[in-house]
């Protein structure tokens, strides 16, 4: 978890706020639970991949146990070890960089690009009608709250959630060969709908069906673009990018 989340309430609806003393705790654990989601969200859909055998969750995380203390980042001779111990092929390995809150440097991008856009295309339609680009101004402003921390509205939840993927090869010659990002956003009000009136409004599933969403569309883009990858000159493997133009300057689903 890379996502600026300063307090827990940042990811998580609380009736009343936590206390100060457990705030801390709270917190780890919050972002734990996450990270375990993620992971096993990951795991499901790359299953569903044709072509893809899949180390099930459960048998990764008795091996994880084993090589790695909790809350510390797995550096790449971990990774490399684990893949060993299974073996694999390759090694998956995922970091969250936004979750309901998002880091300035995307969510200002993104604003920006989006919101300029909109500025010129209006300006140019109307003669830069003083009147008009006042109103626009005025429209655009609820889309800081939503870049930069989310929003419930309409029954639509803009919860942000950012996933950046590497793949580490290990059969043939070793090292990082692929890498993705995926951004949802939005929430739509049909998906929703599925639950209690009293839960879709909570931060926790409208971050975590994103989440899910996201992780899907990853395991999407492995089963299209990952592949094992033949040796360079210099003993590495050919690296392969998934990253669009859209998705480096902050703007997604």
């Amino acid at each position: 978890m890379e996502a600026p989340v300063s307090k827990s309430s940042d990811i998580h609806s609380f009736d009343e706020p936590p206390l100060p003393e457990i705030e801390p705790t709270l917190r780890t654990q919050l972002i734990e639970e996450v990270q375990l989601k993620a992971q096993q969200f990951l795991t499901e859909h790359l299953a569903q991949q044709p072509g893809f055998i899949v180390v099930p969750f459960d048998d990764v995380r008795r091996l994880q146990a084993d090589l790695s203390q909790p809350g510390v980042p797995w550096t790449e001779e971990q990774l490399r070890a684990l893949g060993k111990q299974t073996g694999a092929d390759l090694v998956l390995t995922g970091r969250i960089l936004d979750y309901g809150v998002v880091q300035t440097k995307y969510w200002v991008t993104g604003l920006v690009v989006h919101s300029t856009a909109g500025l010129l295309a209006l300006g140019f339609a109307t003669g830069w009608n003083p009147a008009v680009i006042g109103v626009y101004v005025a429209y655009e402003l609820p889309d800081v709250a939503i870049w930069g921390g989310g929003a419930y509205v309409f029954g639509w939840a803009f919860r942000p959630v950012r996933i950046e993927v590497e793949a580490i090869q290990l059969t043939g010659c070793e090292g990082g060969i692929w890498i993705d990002q995926e951004l949802t956003m939005t929430v739509p009000g049909k998906t929703l709908a599925a639950y209690p009136p009293e839960e879709r409004k909570r931060k926790e599933l409208q971050l975590e069906l994103n989440l899910n969403r996201a992780m899907g569309e990853i395991a999407e883009h492995v089963g299209r673009d990952l592949r094992l990858q033949p040796c360079t000159e210099d003993g590495r493997p050919a690296r392969r990018s998934g990253l669009g133009i859209l998705t480096l300057l902050g703007l997604g689903h």
